[in-house]
């Protein structure tokens, strides 16, 4: 699943995303980053949880109910 996001991204993100792209990109990197957004960057994950379906589908996800 890809979301394309747009927000003011910190000194920290710019630092993350620029070794991400001097670099090969690794999982190890999208973990760091996606780690640093989730705990420093609230409005990101709203949005995103706000994109994602309000109601699950009992059959798809049987953990559900």
């Amino acid at each position: 699943m890809k979301f394309y996001i747009e927000f003011n991204p910190c000194r920290e993100c710019k630092d993350i995303i620029r070794e991400i792209n001097e670099n090969i990109p690794t999982d190890e990197n999208s973990k760091k980053f996606l780690r640093h957004i989730t705990y420093n960057h609230t409005e990101v994950v709203q949005a995103i949880i706000e994109e994602l379906p309000k109601k699950a589908d009992k059959e798809n996800f049987p953990w559900y109910g």
